[in-house]
C-alpha cells in the first residue's frame, strides 16, 4: 500500500517572449496573451470564454503528465508558478492530484485537477465507489468523488489564501522528507483575513480565478467550487470566480444537490461534452439516481455548441461498458464504422476535449511545448 502526500514544483520554464508593447494595465509583457484575455472575462455574461475553454481544455488533458511537461505546455500561453500537491492512501481508495498554476503577476490563478488515470485501478475504484453521502447542507453527492476533494481541502484553502495575498503558491507547502512544514499561519479558515481587508503582497493582487479538470478531476472541480460556496469564509475567492470548467465530466450528487449548486454558481459553470463520450453518462441509474448541473456544450469536433438537455444516465455499467468499448474499436476499424453506437470510450480522450476547444480560437497549434 502507499500513503503518501507530496508537493512538486516543477522545473524552471520560461514564458513566450516578450511582447513590443506591453499593457501596461495588465503587467509584465511577458503575461500578455492567453493571461491577458482570461483577466478580462466577463462572469457575468453566462457563457464561456474561447480562449479559457482552450487554455483550461489543455491544462486539463496535460495534467495526466509529470510536473515539467505541464509547464512546459502551459509555458506557451505565458510566464507561471506551478505547485503540483498528491494525496494518495490506496487502502482508502483515495488517489488526488491537483496543480495551482499561478501567473507570474500573481493576477490569474488556476486550480487544475488530475483526472482518472488509465492506468491506475485505485482510480477506477475511487470513480466505482458511488455510495451517495452528504456534501454539507447541499444534498447528496458520489461519496468516492467527495472524499477525495474532502482530503485536499486543506491544500486548496492553503493556497487559495496565499493566491489573495499575492503570494507564490510554490511557498505554500514545502516538503521535507515527504511531509509538509507550516506555514507563516495560512490555513483552511484563514481565508477569513482575507475577507476581513489584508493587503495582498507584491507583485499583484489576484483578479481572476478559475477551477477546471477532466473526467474524475472535472467532478472534483464541481465538489471544490460547491465547498467555496458552502463556507463563508470564501466570500473573495468566490467574487473573483470567472468559471469553473469541466471536461467529460460524470454525474455528481442526486437532484437537491444539482438544484442548489444551480442557485449558487449554476451561471459560472461550464460542462463540455464530447460526441458520444460515455463518462458524463456515468454513474449508471442502477447505483441510484445522479443528475447535472451547469450549462452543457457539446462538440463533435468542430467547436463547442449549447444543449438545453442534460445527457441522461446509462441503465446499467456492465451493458455501457461493453458498449463503449465496441465504440472504440470501431473507431480504429473502418469497415464497421457505419455501426451506430451510443456511447464511446474513445470519446473520453482529453486530446478529443482539446481539439474541439480549438476550433473556437485563433490559436494555430493544438499541443505546443516551450523548451529553454
Amino acid at each position: 500500500m502507499t500513503d503518501s502526500i507530496v508537493a512538486t514544483p516543477p522545473r524552471e520554464v520560461l514564458g513566450p517572449p516578450a511582447a513590443s508593447e506591453p499593457d501596461a494595465a495588465i503587467g509584465p509583457a511577458a503575461d500578455q496573451g492567453m493571461i491577458q484575455r482570461l483577466l478580462r472575462v466577463d462572469p457575468a455574461l453566462g457563457e464561456p470564454d474561447a480562449e479559457a475553454t482552450l487554455l483550461l481544455s489543455l491544462a486539463s488533458a496535460w495534467m495526466y503528465s509529470d510536473p515539467d511537461t505541464l509547464m512546459k505546455a502551459m509555458a506557451v500561453y505565458g510566464e507561471w508558478d506551478i505547485q503540483r500537491v498528491s494525496v494518495q492512501n490506496n487502502a482508502l481508495f483515495l488517489a488526488s492530484d491537483v496543480s495551482f498554476i499561478q501567473s507570474r503577476c500573481r493576477r490569474l490563478l488556476i486550480l487544475c485537477i488530475k483526472g482518472t488515470e488509465p492506468g491506475n485501478i485505485f482510480n477506477w475504484l475511487t470513480d466505482a465507489s458511488v455510495a451517495s453521502q452528504r456534501f454539507f447542507a447541499l444534498g447528496r453527492v458520489h461519496g468516492g468523488f467527495a472524499n477525495n476533494i474532502e482530503v485536499m481541502w486543506d491544500v486548496i484553502a492553503r493556497h487559495l489564501d496565499a493566491a489573495l495575498r499575492g503570494r507564490n503558491v510554490q511557498d505554500v507547502l514545502p516538503v521535507t522528507g515527504g511531509c509538509p512544514r507550516p506555514d507563516d499561519g495560512s490555513s483552511a479558515g484563514a481565508a477569513s483575513s482575507v475577507d476581513a481587508g489584508a493587503t495582498p503582497e507584491a507583485p499583484g493582487k489576484l483578479e481572476a480565478f478559475y477551477i477546471t479538470g477532466h473526467s474524475l478531476g472535472a467532478a472534483m472541480a464541481l465538489l471544490a467550487a460547491a465547498r467555496l460556496f458552502t463556507d463563508g469564509r470564501y466570500g473573495e475567492i468566490r467574487r473573483l470566480l470567472r468559471g469553473v470548467y469541466t471536461f467529460g465530466q460524470p454525474m455528481v450528487g442526486d437532484s437537491v444537490f444539482a438544484a442548489r449548486a444551480r442557485e449558487l454558481f449554476g451561471d459560472r459553470l461550464f460542462r463540455f461534452v464530447y460526441a458520444n463520450d460515455i463518462v458524463p453518462r456515468l454513474p449508471p441509474l442502477s447505483t441510484g439516481r445522479f443528475t447535472h448541473v451547469g450549462r452543457e456544450y457539446r462538440s463533435a469536433g468542430e467547436g463547442w455548441t449549447y444543449e438545453s438537455k442534460a445527457v441522461s444516465q446509462t441503465r446499467t455499467i456492465l451493458v455501457s461498458a461493453a458498449v463503449g468499448v465496441f465504440a472504440w474499436v470501431k473507431q480504429q476499424l473502418p469497415i464497421i464504422s457505419w455501426i451506430p453506437v451510443p456511447f464511446s470510450w474513445g470519446d473520453h480522450s482529453p486530446a478529443n476535449y482539446v481539439r474541439a476547444s480549438q476550433q473556437g480560437t485563433s490559436q494555430p497549434a493544438l499541443f505546443r511545448f516551450r523548451f529553454d
